[in-house]
């Protein structure tokens, strides 16, 4: 049987949104080319080079229908529960089943989707008396628009939201609000509104006399800002400020972001070695495939750093490997900006296929705005370092274009990252908007 790669099957099938259970199902079990292991091939192979079994999808396709079935039937069920409360004048209950179904459409990446069925909820909530159900469809709506890379409309709704929360003494809600406001205007590079936002989540949290997780989620947040922005000694006072509302809580999930945090801020004063420790404990923290993914390219990070290029390239390779096993796809551009870069620093002219597979990605998988933005970046200055000053102007006018278009002020750069509020039921995710240093 003729040896099939992810490259082929892309190329050939329709690019369909029913389509896409049947490509992550092969991505996630396909492998390595055998043949290109040792080989230069083998040191350049991309995800579109990995081999596939056509048996495999035919034995699991039964599966994955009723996999879809079973998603559908969740959102025909939420939709008919919404009508049901809407008949019945109870818009609260309507936007409650709504918003059931924009979780379940964003812990599949559709956050396209999510934001019409939270818009939907926003609706149905519109005219309600308590207004929470109003501020958090609001808060579900922005953070889906955010995802989108829609960050004017993603800021608008927030800023609503808080001040609905704030009224109507909502206090978690309205400090989440704050979080994802303060998220929003730190991918645009302002820092400062950004450090206001996230202060506003600990003023509320206090004036109600409230213990979450949103304070060590804004305290961190706070010392990411400044961190970003060079304040680097102001910013490890409120590092250990987060780390110590995270113990007073007894909130173990926040070990992982604590030490990453901790390793990034070694990497930006320097202490590579140190940051390789904070790092390498991060890892052993986490708990998910997401956050392990991240951890492991600042371990990468941390280890090029020291020009032990090898020993990095091993770490994002397992990066990429977790991300492709655990079907989380749009965490490979990250995987192949880092590589590209560890490619590049030994001199190898062929650094760019990394570059390209990242921006094939973002294009096929509809991905932010931003990733396309940061992986342009990165591919400058590949160009650059090898001396290749038109590609890299070239490429450095499309990633302003980019930037500009996305009202970003500053250039991204290495070990930035923000918390803010997730799709679980504890409302604890890290963003994804920063390339490759969120959690």
């Amino acid at each position: 049987m003729k040896r099939l790669t992810l490259d082929r099957i892309t190329h050939v099938l329709p690019q369909l949104d029913e389509l896409r259970p049947v490509l992550d199902h092969l991505i996630a079990r396909s492998v390595p080319d055998p043949e290109q292991a040792w080989t230069g091939g083998g040191e350049l192979g991309t995800l579109g080079g990995r081999l596939v079994s056509s048996g495999d999808l035919a034995l699991d396709v039964g599966g994955l229908a009723d996999a879809l079935r079973d998603h559908m039937s969740k959102l025909y069920a939420a939709a008919a529960e919404s009508i049901r409360c809407l008949a019945e004048g109870d818009g609260a209950g309507a936007a409650e089943a709504l918003l059931r179904a924009a979780a379940l459409e964003e812990r599949l990446d559709h956050p396209d989707r999510a934001e019409a069925w939270a818009a939907a909820a926003y609706r149905a909530a519109i005219d309600e008396r308590d207004r929470r159900p109003v501020s958090l469809a609001l808060r579900r709506w922005a953070r889906a628009a955010s995802a989108l890379g829609k960050l004017v409309e993603a800021l608008d709704r927030y800023e609503k939201a808080h001040e609905i929360a704030r009224d109507s003494r909502d206090f978690q809600g309205a400090a989440e609000a704050a979080i994802g406001a303060g998220n929003v205007l730190e991918q645009q590079g302002n820092w400062n509104d950004a450090e206001v936002w996230y202060r506003r989540a600990l003023d509320v949290m206090e004036a109600g006399g409230r213990e979450g997780p949103e304070m060590w989620q804004a305290q961190l947040n706070i010392h990411i800002v400044l961190r970003s922005a060079g304040s680097l000694e102001e910013s490890l006072v409120w590092l250990k400020a987060a780390s110590e509302s995270a113990e007073k809580l007894g909130d173990e999930t926040a070990t992982q972001f604590l030490e990453n945090a901790w390793g990034q801020l070694r990497m930006a004063s320097g202490a590579f070695s140190e940051a390789e420790g904070h790092l390498r404990a991060g890892l052993s923290a986490t708990t998910d495939a997401r956050a392990n993914v991240t951890i492991r390219l600042n371990l990468a990070e941390a280890l090029l750093a020291q020009d032990r290029t090898l020993e990095a390239a091993e770490e994002a390779r397992e990066a990429e490997r977790e991300a492709i096993t655990s079907g989380i796809v749009p965490k490979l551009p990250e995987v192949y900006r880092i590589l590209g870069r560890i490619v590049s620093a030994e001199a190898n002219p062929d650094a760019f296929v990394f570059f390209e597979r990242a921006l094939d990605i973002v294009r096929e998988r509809h991905l932010p705005p931003l990733e396309e933005a940061l992986t342009l970046q990165a591919y400058a200055e590949s160009e650059a370092r090898r001396g290749e000053e038109g590609a890299a102007r070239e490429l450095q006018e499309r990633m302003t274009e980019r930037y500009h278009a996305l009202g970003m002020k500053n250039i991204r750069h290495s070990w930035a990252d923000t918390f803010g509020p997730g799709p679980d039921s504890t409302e604890r995710k890290q963003t994804q908007h920063n390339g490759e240093d969120d959690v």
